[in-house]
């Protein structure tokens, strides 16, 4: 039996997001509140695999300061915003915009209480910021952080439109049947990943880009991870009892912790079992087991070309694993007669 596979490599990609626009603008006053907008993602909390909006109960904490005479003054300190309908986003305590001020910058991070207490205070102005601990159990663990905001004094009454990015990786994983096998049953009966990172805490640098994005580093504390069809994690009820030739899924919108991919005793694990049934109803059952670095970009039998690191934050991962089997076929030869004696036997009669 041999494998092949080819690993589609997709970044998930946001949409920006606009805020309400007034027909006309006027100079705020101080009894203008700071509200916030309402805005879209490719992807949302992953408890709503394949959402384009945020779901109600949604939520996170703001940061942000205001530019006055020169001088940064908090504002904002963690406070949380939630949402009970995916579009409306209220908090309490409300603040209002000071006309005096030259701007606002804000900074947030989804869902609430993922931020270290130490070092909130800090980001508030920074936009720097450490997590709590975090275990990923499967597709629940959508974290994002906002593009850095910066409002200009013009704009201080319209609502706050911040740009959520996605910092986990999002993986599936589906098994095909090589062509060879088309006139096959092949039934998967049972998949699972071992071995990966899934607790750890991500950190965010005070070093933003042109673009305002977060630069984010994660921190694995732990390689206990274990997914499977079974384990409660996955949206796939049950595993596929005849998989075609395009893929059927095994995994799906598994939200992971990003990862590298070890080379020590305890690297990252695929297993796999299946069934192949032939047209006469013969039945033969096979396991196989193997590294999660093996998976390349290219359907062939090396598994060696450009072989991917690990998962990045923010990256939508599609693994194939394509089941081939070496069919038992008979070939017949007859060989040729070997002559003895150079000259015959011989036997005279008188």
């Amino acid at each position: 039996m041999r494998m092949k596979k080819i690993l589609i490599l997709a970044a998930v990609a946001a949409i920006a997001a606009t805020a309400c626009t007034k027909t006309f603008e006027i100079q705020p006053t101080p009894e203008t509140p700071i509200g916030f907008g309402s805005w879209a993602n490719v992807l949302s909390k992953a408890r709503t695999p394949g959402s384009s909006a945020f779901a109600a109960g949604d939520n996170f904490n703001v940061y942000g300061f205001k530019t006055l005479s020169g001088s940064n003054v908090g504002v904002f300190d963690g406070e949380e915003v939630s949402t009970t309908d995916g579009t409306t986003w209220t908090y309490s305590n409300t603040r209002y915009w000071d006309p005096s001020a030259t701007s606002y910058t804000f900074f947030a991070v989804s869902p609430k209480d993922m931020v270290a207490s130490a070092t909130a205070s800090a980001g508030a102005v920074t936009g720097a910021f450490s997590s709590t601990s975090i275990t990923f159990a499967g597709n629940d663990n959508d974290v994002l952080v906002a593009d850095k905001k910066v409002v200009a004094n013009a704009d201080f009454n319209n609502a706050v439109a911040l740009q959520f990015n996605h910092i986990a990786s999002l993986v599936d994983f589906k098994a095909k049947k090589h062509a060879d096998l088309a006139d096959a049953t092949v039934a998967i009966t049972s998949f699972g990943l071992s071995n990966m990172d899934n607790t750890g805490t991500f950190s965010v640098a005070d070093t933003y880009a042109s673009s305002n994005h977060p630069d984010v580093t994660w921190t694995a504390t732990a390689h206990t991870g274990a997914y499977s069809n079974t384990s409660g994690v996955v949206s796939v009820a049950t595993l596929p009892d005849d998989i075609g030739t395009t893929g059927d899924f095994l995994i799906n919108n598994l939200v992971a912790m990003p990862q590298t991919f070890r080379t020590d005793a305890n690297i990252q694990t695929v297993s796999i079992g299946y069934t192949i049934t032939d047209q006469a109803g013969n039945t033969s059952s096979y396991t196989a087991s193997f590294n999660l670095k093996l998976f390349d970009n290219v359907d062939d039998t090396d598994n060696e070309d450009t072989i991917i690191p690990g998962w990045e934050g923010g990256k939508h991962y599609t693994f194939y694993i394509t089941i081939n089997s070496n069919a038992i076929v008979f070939t017949a030869s007859i060989n040729d007669w070997v002559t003895t004696g150079a000259n015959g036997y011989n036997y005279l009669l008188q």
